[in-house]
């Protein structure tokens, strides 16, 4: 009986240790179970969000991103373009003073032709007039007549 006794104290003040411990002790620590996880849940929330967050922003980079490279194509392609025009631009100057050049050269050398044909006229009109006055000085015959034109053409000729 003394082992039932002892057994039966042993059970009862185990009993009243869990009780005392329930009381005392086993609220708080549900308590602070409790608190860890509500905060374990609202952190495992807040991560939920800034992955959310995050996939918004690579999302709204990734649009972005292609609106730039979009930008970027416009704009080299309205480069190259413009580029066309100012060489089209230039290449039809280059005509325009092409053909001013080529139009001054001809008035040029039609100024020189018409000069050429003065000077020649002038000339050709100068040994007439001398081989006339070398025909009148001497009055000979067609035959000498003609012998000093062609002597007076021979004579420029050789000038």
């Amino acid at each position: 009986m003394d082992l039932l006794a002892q057994l039966l104290t042993t059970l009862v003040g185990f009993f009243l240790l869990v009780v005392v411990l329930g009381k005392l002790f086993w609220r708080p620590v549900l308590r602070i179970l409790d608190q860890r996880r509500a905060q374990i849940e609202d952190d495992l929330r807040r991560a939920a969000q800034t992955k959310q967050e995050v996939a918004r922003l690579q999302e709204e980079y990734g649009r972005k991103l292609a609106k730039i490279h979009e930008e970027a194509r416009v704009k080299i392609q309205e480069a190259i373009l413009e580029g066309k025009r100012v060489s089209l631009e230039i290449q039809e100057q280059a005509r325009a003073q092409g053909r001013t050049i080529i139009a001054k050269s001809k008035e040029t050398i039609e100024l020189e032709l018409a000069k050429a044909k003065v000077t020649l006229r002038d000339q050709v009109a100068g040994m007439t007039l001398e081989a006339v006055e070398r025909i009148l000085r001497q009055k000979l015959d067609p035959k000498a007549d003609r012998q000093i034109v062609d002597a007076v053409l021979d004579e420029l000729e050789q000038k």
